[in-house]
């Protein structure tokens, strides 16, 4: 449906098995990084959006994880987006900001077929090499793999926070705004996210 996705994903390393349902179910986040389970809850929060995520591993790299579980998102997300695009119309942009106390975060989105992530490390809390049980390279990790995935370039930037599970939370959080901005209706985009026929 317009509404939903299923994906499982197999590598060498990984089985990522991704739903994703724009209708309120009860599903569970289980990655085997605790941090980055917290992450990924925050994200589908703000972006308004029920997700289940099982991530089976061959052996435990972080990195991979983190990276194969953002692709396998990502394009559950542009299987819901095609259909939605074709049915009625969406947005195919969105940006967020989003605040945890001290901390600062703000996304944009923009859905066109082109993959890169661009994200911006502008406070001390952004510089923290491990946050609780990851590493910050492994949230890069899953945040350029979402772009991959989804055929988006997505802009990150944490602007303000000295506590980077703070800081990472705003990031995460302001990423699912964009989401959700992006996947709005929108009639008078019926058939493209980018205004050229055919092209996503």
């Amino acid at each position: 449906s317009s509404n939903s996705a299923k994906v499982i994903r197999t590598t060498k390393e990984t089985i990522v098995d991704v739903e994703v349902d724009f209708d309120k179910k009860d599903k569970k986040i289980s990655s085997g990084l605790d941090f980055l389970d917290h992450m990924i809850e925050s994200l589908a929060w703000w972006a308004c959006i029920s997700l289940g995520v099982n991530v089976q591993t061959v052996r435990k790299l972080t990195h991979t994880i983190s990276e194969d579980a953002g692709i396998t998102f990502g394009q559950a997300l542009r299987a819901i987006l095609e259909k939605r695009m074709n049915e009625y119309g969406v947005n195919g942009f969105g940006s967020g900001s989003a605040a945890l106390d001290e901390a600062l975060s703000t996304s944009t989105i923009v859905v066109e077929g082109r993959r890169n992530a661009f994200i911006r490390f502008l406070c001390e809390g952004a510089k923290v090499k491990v946050v609780e049980d990851v590493r910050s390279t492994d949230l890069v990790a899953f945040i350029e793999g979402l772009s991959q995935g989804l055929g988006a370039t997505l802009h990150v930037d944490l602007m303000h926070g000295k506590d980077p599970h703070h800081v990472w939370e705003t990031a995460f959080r302001a990423v699912g705004l964009a989401i959700s901005g992006a996947f709005q209706h929108s009639e008078w985009r019926k058939g493209s996210t980018v205004g050229v026929k055919g092209i996503l």
